[in-house]
């Protein structure tokens, strides 16, 4: 019986190894390049960008498109009013499809700041003619995320107009990936994700998780805010160079003004530049996007039940118990990396309503059955012996299961089959594969895969960069003895901190 079962899960795994897979991540970091590419081609990731046709319009110049989007009141994104005609004057002459709105009801709209200038308007003209396509699509997927994000930005008391940094980071697409190996909807390096206890491993990558993604950003986000004194330009602009970046600009051009900065100094890249124009063109256009010519079908909101499912268990298992499909499976968890869940168990996200009949059908599925084959697409950097140490199968049983006669066979790409029954070191118990982590992992504070970050606590500081005992002693009014006494440091833990860490600053925490 267990032969027979076997056999009919290898015949199925490869008939779905056969047809087409899954594109997701080609498909996104495809995506993010044409956009590069479109960006540079127009002139907008140099130090000067070329003018834009759309610049020379003013008042009484407006194109017949022009004329009629600014006779439209269309709805926003989040539902809010346009406000009645009124005057409309200064810089808003550049913007003829904002016509009626004054520029302080305009700002009103928005609880983040909000200039128009040449630059923020070469990027409209950018989004409505060069990449119209890609814009529609960032339009059409914001509604499925917005709502998850904002209620995460409200907890942690930040604007809610902080999800268009989301937009030009990823737009909205959690399989985001760009040249620079920039992950998920916020698009996090591997160091950054680190400090804010992403985990990225052979079996997940969290910075493509929706919810987990944005608590991290929130938190880099708010720390930022502080960093720069306020000042949500200089923000942004470290989210997308570094906050040691931006230092370096405000000692070497004497300012902590953006724009300034921006149009006079010579410290930040062409493309920093451009980011804060960036971001507040799409959230111009996000919330007036019939007034810009945009006509969308908004996806149906992120919603899900949580579901803990114990040890390695096939995708495919997964979606039978829960009545869908695998590819619904792999759009709700998009931070699974493998056909399968990671050997400790995972909190599977499934569609929201489904978990109490999820629990029931998934209990009916004998432990043996719950992983006997599954499909592994070879990535980067791996090899067959990496492979088979990971779901701990011997390569000889891949390579037979996958039909090849060799590991000169397995290249990028290569859609192995694993057969999971001739499993040697219990990858079904939960044992894993046992390699280094991405550089300071070690140090990254412990998060609960599945859980939001815990609240701030007063009484208790978090370690930041730069910030050593002597530095946290100063800020409280205590001592370093104190310090170490209260929080029971000694030796090497008292000199080695790390960033995320929670240093208790008095006694009755």
């Amino acid at each position: 019986m267990r032969l027979t079962r076997l056999i009919l899960g290898l015949f199925l795994v490869a008939a779905a190894a056969r047809a087409a897979e899954p594109a997701d991540e080609e498909e996104a970091e495809s995506e993010l390049e044409s956009l590069r590419q479109a960006e540079a081609k127009a002139g907008l990731l140099r130090d000067q960008p070329a003018a834009r046709d759309a610049l020379a319009i003013g008042m009484g110049e407006m194109s017949p498109v022009a004329q009629d989007l600014a006779a439209a009141l269309g709805p926003s994104v989040d539902g809010s009013p346009l406000a009645d005609p009124v005057p409309a004057g200064g810089a808003f002459a550049r913007l003829p499809e904002l016509a009626g709105i004054s520029e302080d009801e305009l700002r009103a709209k928005y609880d983040i700041p909000v200039e128009l200038n040449d630059a923020v308007v070469a990027y409209i003209r950018f989004f409505q003619h060069d990449v119209r396509a890609h814009f529609e699509k960032w339009l059409s997927r914001s509604t499925r995320f917005m709502p998850m994000m904002r209620a995460i930005l409200e907890k942690e008391g930040l604007p809610l107009d902080l999800v268009y940094l989301s937009m030009i980071e990823s737009g909205f697409n959690a399989y985001a990936y760009s040249w620079a190996k920039a992950s998920g909807l916020w698009q996090f390096v591997a160091g950054t994700s680190v400090r804010y206890g992403l985990v990225s491993d052979f079996w997940v990558d969290e910075r493509r998780d929706p919810a987990k993604a944005t608590w991290a950003a929130a938190q880099y986000l708010r720390e930022l805010y502080h960093r720069f004194h306020g000042n949500w330009f200089l923000a942004w602009a470290g989210y997308n160079a570094g906050e040691g970046k931006i230092d370096r600009a405000i000692r070497n051009e004497q300012t902590r003004d953006f724009w300034r900065m921006r149009k006079n100094g010579r410290t930040l890249r062409a493309e920093t530049r451009h980011y804060v124009p960036k971001l507040i063109a799409a959230a111009l256009i996000a919330k007036h996007p019939d007034r810009f010519g945009f006509h969308v079908e908004y996806e149906p909101p992120w919603a899900v039940d949580t579901v803990f499912v114990p040890g390695a268990v096939e995708v495919s298992v997964i979606a039978r118990a829960a009545g869908i499909t695998v590819d619904k499976v792999r759009e709700l968890n998009p931070a699974l990396r493998r056909y399968t869940t990671p050997p400790e168990g995972w909190q599977v996200n499934l569609p929201q309503g489904s978990a109490k009949a999820f629990a029931e059908a998934f209990a009916r599925v004998a432990p043996e059955e719950r992983l006997t084959v599954t499909r592994h697409k070879v990535e980067r950097g791996e090899s067959l012996n990496k492979i088979a140490r990971a779901y701990g199968v011997p390569e000889k049983a891949i390579l037979g299961a996958s039909g090849l006669r060799s590991f000169r066979q397995v290249h990028l790409g290569t859609v192995l089959t694993i057969p999971a029954a001739h499993s040697k070191t219990g990858l079904a118990k939960g044992k894993l594969l046992v390699e280094k982590r991405a550089q300071g992992r070690v140090r990254a504070k412990k998060a609960v895969r599945g859980a939001p970050p815990p609240p701030r606590r007063a009484g208790v500081h978090v370690v930041q960069q730069g910030d050593t005992l002597w530095s946290i002693a100063q800020k409280f009014g205590t001592t370093v003895n104190r310090l170490k006494a209260i929080n029971g440091l000694r030796g090497r833990r008292a000199r080695a901190l790390h960033i995320g860490q929670e240093i208790a600053v008095r006694e009755d925490v």
